[in-house]
Order: structure tokens, then sequence, then C-alpha cells
């Protein structure tokens, strides 16, 4: 399984004080068009497909940016997983195809914007063999159970009600959503929320997040992308921004 980063994100995308930082509400973009990454991508491939690939680049650094500090430039689950480009596509709203043809050009030599790292598929553990001091609590009384474990939810809660566009009554909507993490990760509510948005552009007929998440509307079924159509080959060149 390959796990996608874009190249030199913390020395390109920020700064000194950003990467203090557990969550950015801004980045840092390269001014110019005279980069050999640019000149590359431009230069080297068919328009429509360069411009398909920047605009591709463009999302996938928007929602890198919105990631913790510690992954922040790389694409993957809350469990340390590597998102598919399934899931990618999804959270940027963008064409299955598109995407991994857009990944294809970015990471050729001539423009070295990202890359991809093999990495082994995480086994996900079944519920009922919890380790010990895996960071469930059981107490009595006041500050039962918080803890490292309640932060990390509160963060996903907060991740996953961010990703939908209909933002209102959002203390129903954190705790529908606080709820639903007991059965499923942020990463597969956020693709659900993404699926919806796509399938309900205009906002005045989309339901508000609050009604959204206490009425399990993620429990609607996804349906999968379009499969990518075939690559045509590339070359090596520089790299750069």
């Amino acid at each position: 399984m390959k796990m996608y980063s874009i190249n030199r994100w913390s020395e390109v995308f920020e700064n000194a004080d950003s990467r203090k930082r557990q969550r950015l509400g801004l980045y840092y973009m390269p001014s110019g068009c005279d980069s050999s990454g640019y000149l590359g991508l431009m230069s080297e491939f068919e328009p429509a497909e360069a411009w398909q690939a920047y605009g591709i680049f463009v999302a996938l650094c928007q929602h890198t940016a919105t990631m913790t500090k510690d992954v922040r430039g790389t694409f993957q689950n809350t469990d340390g997983s590597a998102m598919t480009t399934r899931r990618l596509a999804l959270i940027v709203r963008a064409d299955l195809g598109i995407l991994e043809r857009s990944l294809e050009i970015l990471m050729d030599q001539r423009v070295g914007w990202v890359s991809a790292t093999d990495v082994p598929a995480i086994c996900q553990q079944s519920a009922s063999d919890v380790p010990q001091n895996s960071g469930f609590v059981q107490g009595e009384g006041e500050g039962e159970g918080e803890g490292e474990d309640n932060t990390t939810a509160s963060d996903d809660a907060e991740r996953v009600w961010s990703s939908y566009p209909k933002k209102t009554d959002k203390p129903m909507g954190i705790k529908a959503i606080r709820k639903a993490l007991k059965t499923y990760t942020a990463d597969e509510l956020i693709e659900r929320v993404v699926y919806y948005a796509q399938n309900n552009t205009e906002t005045k007929y989309q339901k508000g997040g609050g009604r959204w998440f206490r009425d399990k509307r993620y429990e609607d079924e996804v349906k999968p992308t379009q499969q990518p159509s075939s690559l045509p080959k590339s070359l090596p060149n520089p790299r750069g921004y």
C-alpha cells in the first residue's frame, strides 16, 4: 500500500510559527511561476492534464494543512494507515481517475511535488480484544474516563464537524458525532460527509449539520467512485516547486 506525501511540506509550506501549531487555519504557498517543478508541469504535459494536476495539488495541500502537526504533509488516517486514492478523491471532491492521473504527474521527476512510499497495511484489532493500559479508563465520580483518548475524540469530532458544509446546530452535531465515533473512525465519517456534499451541492437543499449527524445520515450508502482510465507514460527531469 502506498502512503502519499507532499515533498518538503514543512520546509516549503510552513514556517517556525506554524510548525508549533497543532492545526492550521492557513498555510504558505510559494509565489512565482518559474520553478523547475511548475515549468515541468506546464511544459511537459498536456495543458488540460497539467491544470487538473495543479488543481489536485492545491486541494491536497488544503486538506493536509488541516491535519495535526505530527502528520501534516502526509495523507494518512487517524489510525496511521495510508489513505487510499479512493478516500483522497472523496475528500478533495475529485474524480478518482483524474486524481490518480494527477498523482502520477505530480510524482514525475519533471515535477516532483508528491512522493509515495510503500507501507504495510494496518490490521484492525477486534473491539472485544482491548489490551491493558490501552487508554480506556474505568472509575467513579468526577473525571471518570477523562484523559488523552477523550482529547483525541474531541479533536476528531471537531474535524468531522468542520468537514460538513452546512454548519448549523453545532452542539447537537458534536454530541452525535462523538456517539458515531464509537462505531466509525473520523476518516470514515468524513468520507460520508464528502460523498453527501458531492451529491448535494446547493446549500439551501442541504440538511443542517446537527440534524444530519443526529439522524445518522452518515449511514447512507457510499457508492464507489469511477475507476481510473489508462495512464500514459512519463519521463524523468529536474524537481522543484
